[in-house]
Parts: structure tokens; sequence; C-alpha cells
């Protein structure tokens, strides 16, 4: 009896350690499959957080695209041609254009009546901008561009300059009488319309006097290609010297040619923009030859020059008008270089405005121009407020303060 109870014993305690053991190797096992389930999930974790990332960075940098189409700076350079009067005025509004933008602009400079044919002959010229309104006109008319892509940019004027001499300018003040310049600039109160016919009778003796002698030259531009050649020819038909000033006429290709001919004194006179006699030296003695006073019959080296602006009632409006080169119409409207209001503005304003009474703006970033093609910002950049309004320091009229355009 004692032997069995032993041996139940036995049994028991087997079992108890077997049961023990088979819950050591559950638990075990229990731990061991939660351990890799964990390290499995951080694996899945980590494969995810990997793939999360790739996102995220390709997120990231298909922001970045997007940021740079919506901010890039244009790799872009356009053709310009433009009528010699305004080539100066072009010079630096261009160049004005392409330090706002990074737009490269490249100019060609010649007579409106050349930079048309070449744009017939199909010459890529990206903008035109002619000394007259009819070239342009032309070429919407014969479907060369989209009658949306003509735009009257300024309003021209016409000089008329020669070499005086010191002396004869003494006389006029000792006698009191005043030359051609004096009575442009006359301050007395006269009307417009007084001074036109007291510069009018004055550029008629003037004209008479110089070409008493038959070696006195004067120069015009070829009033078949230069808008300003055509506005002097009217002015001396209108004046009655027509037939009297073709033996002392000298002819230029445009009004630049023209006007070299003066400078160079080839010529006594010469009708030339407005525009480009401003520039011209008050004394030209020092950049003359050494013949010019036997051309221009002069007695005295001190010369000078007298700009006599041309009345207005002698020759039509010269209004100068651009195209811009396409079939495909041009947006020109609304003006991004005029101050934009910050609801419609792509970036936030630099100093926020605090007067509730007054719409606060910014001014232009290339980001607004998405879609407008570079030909049409530069011709939005020449028709904005503030390049209009500094037309007037070039000896032209805007044509917006003119009620002219389009």
């Amino acid at each position: 009896m004692d032997a069995q109870k032993v041996m139940v014993c036995s049994l028991a305690m087997r079992l108890s350690s077997f049961v023990n053991l088979a819950m050591l190797i559950l638990v075990s096992a229990s731990v061991a499959l939660g351990v890799t389930a964990f390290s499995s999930s951080v694996a899945h974790a980590s494969s995810f957080e990997a793939a999360n990332n790739n996102v995220n960075e390709g997120s990231v940098i298909s922001a970045e695209k997007q940021n740079q189409s919506v901010n890039f700076k244009r790799d872009e350079k356009i053709n310009v041609a433009v009528a010699a009067n305004f080539a100066k005025p072009l010079k630096s509004i261009a160049e004005q254009f392409t330090e706002l933008t990074g737009i490269e602009v490249a100019v060609t400079v010649s007579s409106s009546g050349t930079l048309y044919a070449q744009i017939q002959h199909g010459a890529s010229f990206d903008v035109f901008l002619s000394a007259d309104r009819a070239r342009p006109q032309a070429l919407v008319d014969n479907n060369v561009v989209h009658h949306g892509n003509l735009v009257d940019y300024a309003k021209g004027k016409l000089a008329f300059v020669y070499a005086g001499e010191l002396s004869s300018e003494a006389s006029h003040e000792t006698s009191g009488e005043r030359n051609c310049e004096q009575i442009a600039r006359s301050s007395t109160g006269d009307t417009t319309a007084q001074i036109n016919v007291q510069l009018t009778d004055c550029l008629s003796k003037q004209l008479v006097q110089l070409m008493e002698n038959p070696q006195n030259k004067v120069a015009i531009a070829n009033p078949k290609l230069a808008p300003y050649g055509d506005a002097a020819q009217q002015t001396l038909q209108n004046l009655s010297l027509w037939q009297q000033f073709l033996p002392h006429r000298v002819m230029g290709k445009n009004v630049l040619q023209t006007l070299q001919f003066y400078t160079t004194g080839s010529v006594k006179g010469a009708f030339v923009a407005y525009s480009s006699a401003l520039d011209l030296p008050a004394d030209l003695s020092s950049n003359l030859p050494s013949n010019f006073n036997s051309v221009v019959n002069t007695k005295s080296a001190d010369t000078f020059t007298v700009i006599v602006p041309v009345p207005e009632t002698l020759y039509k409006p010269i209004i100068q008008s651009l195209v811009i080169n396409s079939k495909t119409v041009a947006t020109l409207s609304p003006n991004l270089f005029e101050p934009l209001p910050i609801k419609n503005a792509a970036a936030p304003v630099d100093e926020p405005i605090h007067n509730d009474n007054v719409e606060p703006t910014r001014a232009f970033h290339l980001s607004d121009a998405n879609g407008v093609s570079s030909p049409s910002l530069f011709v939005q950049y020449l028709m904005s407020q503030g390049v209009q309004h500094s037309l007037t320091e070039w000896g032209y009229e805007s044509t917006i303060a003119s009620g002219v355009g389009n």
C-alpha cells in the first residue's frame, strides 16, 4: 500500500513537472511569437514609414516643381523691330523690362517702311513698333496679324533743326525779335493757337532764308519709308515751299540718318523727330568737322542748334502704333504691370496697408504672368502707366494722355 502511494506521488510529481514544462514551452512560444509579430510590425511600420517618406518626398518634389512652374524665370528672348525715331526710348524700356522679367529683348532698328516690308516677307519679329499707324493697320488688313494685336503706343512730334550763329542770336536780342525756338518756349501767356501762328510764320521765314543760298541743303527722311519724312513733306507743302525746297533736298532712309546728315555738317537744317532733336548738343562747334562753316554759310565758328517744334497744324498727327506679330490674339488685358489688388495676387504683399478705405496692392511678380506670352508681356509693360507717363521725357506724348489708342 505504501509502495502504491509512493508510485502515485511519483507519477503526480512527474505529471506536474510535465505540465510545468509544457506551460513553459507554451509561454516561451507565446513570447517568441509576440516578439516576432512586434518585430514584423516594426518592419511593416518601417516599410510604411519609408514608403510614406517616399510619398512625402515625392509630394515635396511635386510641390517644388509646381512652385517652380508658378515662380519660374523665363529663359526667353523676344525680337522687337522698332522705327528709328523710337530706338533710344525703346533701348531704355527694354532694359527695364529685362531687369524686371528676365526676358531678353533683341532690337532691330530701321525705317517703318523697311521693317513693314520685312514682316510681309516673313521676318520673325515678335513685336513691330512703327512710327505711324498705317503700316501696322495694313498688316491687320492683310491678315498677317490678328486685329486684336494692334496698339497705339505713342504720339510723335516733328521738329526742324538748323544751325544758328551766336552773332545772329545777339542781334535778335538787341532788336527784341525772337527766334523760332524762343517763340516755342514763350511764357507770355499766348494761347496754343497764337503760338502756332507765330511759329508757322517764323519757320516759313527761316526756311526761305536758308534756301536763298543755292549751296544750303536741308534734309528730310524718305516720305515713302518714314512717317516723319511724310510729315515733313506735308509741312513744306502746307507752307507752299515744297517746289522751292526740292533743289535743296537731301533724303535720309530714316530720321536717324537724316539727323546724322545735320550733325556731321552735310546739311544746314533737317526735319527730324522732336525726340531725336532733344539729344543734340546746344553747341555744335565742338562736334562738327572743319568744313561745316562753309557748308552752312556761317562766318563764325560759334554755332548753335535751334530746335523748332513744327506746329501740329501743318501735318497730320503722328500716331505711332505697334503690332504683335501673330495671328493669335495677344493677352493685353488686364495689364499685369499696374498695381495688383492683393485678393487677386498670387504672392503676399510685403507691407500690408492698414487704411480700410484703400484696397491694398502690390507690384508685378512674374508668377502672375502664367499663360501670357513674352511679346504680350512686353507690350503690357510698354503700355503701363509708369512707362507711358515717362514718354514726355523722350519728346513724345502718351497715347493715354492724348486720348489716342485702342
